[in-house]
């Protein structure tokens, strides 16, 4: 008796382990009904195909071949800061209760994308799908990305990196460069068509930073060994060059629509210095019109 009710207090916590990471617990019913000689095994298999699952999620980033498509609560994702994480789980949430679903084109990347209006009705189109998440990086979406592999989306526009370099605090920061940043960019892209040849990805530039705005609106601004202005024309100089290399990938050019004469954020298309007004918006939906209305043409 003492051993069965060890075996339900195990199994129980199996079962919350199992939705906790996402993991289809319902097989693991069966082994209720298994014979007593045999659910120890059984259980034991069990035990360590789940604690394998959160170990081959990491290694297997860019891959939706391990059928995790989000990922678990426990993941670690490179360089988040714990003010990230909270708004980073609570929009996988999101997603998992609303799939992509196929044939749809995907708005990829942080805060800027999730703060767009609803360009279906823009369009007059229905298969827009938001993927943004505030202060995401790139290691984030590396993350998420076996969502976007599964559904094999008609296109993908991403714009993501601003997080990698924006604050100065992280630690191992000296690590996160233009190269690093831009690395991962191009990362993202490729597993996107190696698993889905079809799909137009679209690399869009970081749009420019008003330091002086930002400032003024939050009271502080990170002080930066490398200016951010120069961190971000280096960043889109790599994604200029590599799409220049590598004719696979769509390039866009957001920053010189968004940039004035010294090198900012025009002020009259942001509210923050970071993020972008209705304006903002505007210049941004009337610059990929051309390329979604010829996706749905």
């Amino acid at each position: 008796s003492d051993s069965r009710e060890e075996y339900d207090r195990l199994y129980k916590e199996f079962e919350q382990s199992c939705r906790a990471k996402r993991f289809d617990y319902r097989f693991a019913s069966a082994i209720k009904f298994l014979m007593p000689s045999h659910r120890a095994i059984a259980f034991t298999l069990v035990i360590m195909a789940l604690s394998f699952v959160g170990w081959s999620y990491m290694e297997n980033i860019g891959d939706d071949s391990t059928g995790v498509l989000y990922p678990p609560e426990d993941i670690e994702i490179k360089y988040h800061q714990e003010w990230q994480r909270p708004l980073y789980h609570s929009r996988i949430a999101e997603f998992e209760n609303s799939p992509i679903g196929y044939e749809k084109i995907v708005f990829l990347g942080d805060s800027i994308t999730l703060g767009m209006p609803d360009w279906n009705n823009a369009f007059s189109i229905e298969n827009i799908v938001n993927r943004g998440i505030a202060g995401d990086t790139t290691e984030g979406v590396l993350a998420r990305v076996p969502e976007i592999l599964h559904y094999e989306p008609q296109a993908v526009f991403l714009l993501i990196g601003i997080n990698d370099i924006f604050d100065s605090g992280i630690e191992g920061r000296e690590k996160i460069t233009a190269e690093y940043v831009a690395g991962n960019i191009f990362k993202i892209a490729r597993s996107i068509l190696r698993k889905s040849p079809s799909t137009k990805v679209f690399i869009q530039t970081l749009l420019p930073v008003d330091p002086i705005k930002y400032k003024d609106v939050n009271g502080s601004f990170p002080d930066h060994r490398v200016s951010l202005k120069n961190q971000i024309v280096q960043i889109n100089s790599h994604l200029r060059a590599g799409t220049q290399k590598d004719s696979s990938f769509r390039f866009i050019d957001l920053y010189k629509m968004f940039v004035d004469d010294q090198g900012m954020l025009k002020s009259d298309l942001s509210h923050d210095g970071v993020h972008l007004n209705e304006y903002g918006y505007k210049v941004w939906e009337e610059r990929v019109q051309c390329e979604i209305l010829r996706l749905e043409g």
